[in-house]
C-alpha cells in the first residue's frame, strides 16, 4: 500500500500516516502487519482498493472488481465503494458484465461492443429502456423471474377454456408509485396474485453527468 506514496517521495511520516488512515478507511484497521497470504480473497481486494486510494485521484477505475468474489464478499465490497463515493466524493468507473453490480450502485451505464461505445444513458433509463440488441440481452439476463414449480407444470403455451393468464408486468418511472394491481382488480372486477417479484433500484453513485 505505501509503494505509491514511495514512488511519489512522500516522507515516511506521511507514509505511515497515510497506510493507517486508508487501512480504517477500507476496514481493515486490525490487519496493519498481516501478510498477503493471510487475507481473504475480499480483504485482498479492499487492500488493492486502499493502495489506488493512496494517491488521491480524482477518479477510481474498478476493471471486474468483483468477478471473482462470492455474492457476501461481492456485496461488501460494493458498499465500501459506496461509501467510499459518499465519503470522499470520488468518481468511480466501474468496467464489469454483471448487470447485478450495475444496478447496484451506478448511476450513469455506458454498453460497449467491440471497442465501440453503441449505448449511454442513466441506469434507470438503460435497465428499463434498453435500445440495442447487447443491452437488451445483459438486462434480459437480471430479469429472471423464478416461477413456483408447481406452475410451471401447469404453463400452456396456447390458451384453453377457463385458463387464467400469467402476465409478467415492469413497472418504471412514475408507475412505480402507482396502485395499478388495486386498480385493475376494481375497475375490471379481477383478481390478482403475486407469483415473483424483482426489484431494480439503481443507486447513485458519482455526480458525473451521463
Amino acid at each position: 500500500m505505501a509503494l505509491p506514496l514511495e514512488l511519489d517521495n512522500t516522507p515516511k511520516d506521511e507514509i505511515k500516516r497515510r497506510v493507517t488512515e486508508l487501512l480504517s478507511l477500507v476496514g481493515l484497521g486490525d490487519k496493519h502487519d498481516s501478510y498477503p497470504s493471510n487475507l481473504s480473497g475480499g480483504q485482498k481486494q479492499r487492500v488493492a482498493i486502499a493502495r489506488a486510494l493512496a494517491s488521491n485521484p480524482k477518479v477510481l477505475l474498478c476493471d471486474e472488481a468483483t468477478s471473482a468474489l462470492d455474492p457476501a464478499t461481492t456485496r461488501s465490497i460494493l458498499e465500501l465503494l459506496k461509501d467510499i463515493n459518499r465519503r470522499l466524493g470520488l468518481t468511480i468507473l466501474l468496467i464489469t458484465h454483471e448487470m447485478d453490480v450495475v444496478k447496484r450502485i451506478c448511476d450513469c451505464v455506458a454498453v460497449i461492443s467491440n471497442g465501440e461505445l453503441i449505448e449511454q444513458d442513466t441506469v434507470s433509463e438503460v435497465f428499463s429502456h434498453p435500445k440495442t440488441p447487447l443491452a437488451q440481452k445483459f438486462i434480459q439476463s437480471t430479469l429472471h423471474l423464478d416461477i413456483p414449480e408447481d406452475y410451471q407444470e401447469r404453463l400452456q403455451a396456447e390458451p384453453f377454456t377457463d385458463c387464467v393468464p400469467m402476465l409478467r408486468l415492469e413497472f418504471t418511472g412514475q408507475s412505480v408509485d402507482a396502485p395499478l394491481l388495486s386498480e385493475t382488480a376494481r375497475r375490471f372486477n379481477v383478481n390478482n396474485k403475486l407469483l415473483a417479484r424483482r426489484w431494480i433500484t439503481p443507486v447513485a453513485l458519482s455526480s458525473a453527468s451521463c
